[in-house]
């Protein structure tokens, strides 16, 4: 059992990062699978974004990508991806408000034009935070201060 549970760990980036189809079969069965049969009408089952847990991770964002992903008009220096249910995006929007830091949210599953960007960072999670020349994958009031501090915020 323990060797099946092994295996099924192993397979999960490979399972994570396909597209999954769902159809029925004759019998009124639901099926899921990687790969539609070509007999059925299958419907893509829409993926839906992690949120990071663990220690947050900080490292650079290259030039490309900072173009990219940069705030719009206005004085934002910060770019949040988000989602609406991720409870670490909302730790997050609480100490920007808190400390009165004007930045911009991207909610990357109500916006396909956010979504395109956290695909075109390589996001895989939420929240990504940019700061400046920096972006923290996941939260960490800590480390966000520091990298605050760093820009000059």
């Amino acid at each position: 059992m323990k060797y099946l549970f092994a295996a099924l760990l192993l397979a999960l980036p490979a399972i994570a990062s396909g597209q999954v189809y769902r159809w029925t079969d004759e019998a009124g069965r639901v099926h899921y699978g990687d790969k539609p049969p070509a007999d059925r009408k299958a419907k893509a089952v829409q993926d839906r974004i992690s949120s990071y847990a663990g220690a947050a991770q900080v490292t650079q964002v290259p030039a490309a990508a900072r173009k990219a992903a940069a705030p719009g008009q206005g004085s934002a220096q910060v770019v949040l991806y988000s989602t609406v249910w991720c409870k670490y995006c909302q730790k997050a929007k609480a100490y920007f408000a808190g400390r009165g830091l004007r930045f911009e949210e991207r909610d990357v599953e109500a916006s396909p034009g956010a979504r395109r960007e956290y695909d075109q960072l390589g996001g895989r999670g939420v929240p990504v935070i940019l700061v400046g020349r920096q972006r923290m994958d996941g939260y960490s009031q800590g480390r966000l201060e520091s990298m605050l501090r760093a820009e000059g915020l």
